[in-house]
């Protein structure tokens, strides 16, 4: 899933997709953290009503 969303909205490349696969645990876990809370943010955007 997260991988899914670094492709679609963060735009990576395959190659950046491959760097993130094969980064250190620390640095994807920020990452997916920080993903993991943006994706909470939109879902309560999207119960309020607003799509922005």
């Amino acid at each position: 899933m997260y991988l899914y969303y670094a492709m679609h909205e963060l735009h990576y490349s395959p190659s950046d997709l491959l760097k993130l696969y094969e980064a250190p645990r620390n640095f994807k876990a920020l990452l997916y953290g920080l993903i993991g809370y943006k994706l909470d943010l939109l879902e309560k955007q999207a119960k309020k009503g607003g799509a922005s």
